[in-house]
């Protein structure tokens, strides 16, 4: 009798510390997990002048590849404006930013799928780095380049619906920190207006 209580006893002990020796598996497992993400991450970064040059390499790289590529891309923008009866400003306004922005597109999308905080961040900040770009650094280099060439300017239309695009959404962004899912149709809502307004300003109110 003796014997079999002791036997209860111990198994007793054995029970209630089971829980507790899986619970302390499943935190040493968290931190096994947490350790490989960080590990994932990357645990030897570039230094400031390995940046700079991975930088350089990939910035000659792309302006190589725009160099190349730019002049085909303009005449096949051209020829199928021609043979589709399409004005060419709605075919580049439509065909031209997917291929312009594709490496955008791509990554931001690789981004946001992690569903981090972190990678949102970078997410956003790739995007009002092309946007700063093409509104600055290839807008002056346009506009520098018909002014030195002289050419005259028939855009006044796109520059107006361009223009209107850029303070509206510049004006949301400047004013809030946080963006609630509702504005994300507003946004793209903006797409399609433009070329609603460029279409009647164009054609109904012929304004050139």
């Amino acid at each position: 009798a003796a014997e079999s209580k002791k036997a209860g006893k111990d198994a007793s002990k054995f029970i209630e510390s089971t829980p507790l020796v899986h619970q302390g598996e499943e935190e040493e497992g968290g931190d096994d997990d947490d350790d490989e993400d960080e590990d994932e991450e990357g645990s030897e970064p570039l230094t400031s002048s390995q940046i700079m040059q991975k930088a350089a390499v990939l910035m000659l790289g792309g302006s190589t590849l725009v160099a190349f590529f730019s002049d085909p891309l303009v005449d096949s923008v051209s020829n199928f404006s021609k043979a589709s009866g399409v004005p060419a400003f709605f075919v580049a306004f439509i065909v031209t930013p997917f291929a312009s922005n594709a490496s955008e597109l791509v990554s931001s999308l690789q981004f946001a799928k992690s569903k981090k905080i972190k990678t949102i961040s970078l997410t956003y900040c790739q995007v009002y780095g092309a946007v700063t770009m093409n509104n600055t650094m290839c807008l002056g280099l346009f506009l520098l380049v018909v002014w030195y060439r002289g050419l005259s300017w028939t855009f006044s239309s796109e520059t107006v619906t361009t223009m209107a695009s850029i303070f509206a959404m510049g004006y949301v962004a400047a004013t809030r920190q946080t963006f609630p899912s509702y504005w994300a149709p507003i946004s793209l809502a903006l797409y399609p207006a433009a070329l609603v307004l460029v279409s009647y300003l164009d054609f109904v109110v012929g304004w050139k």
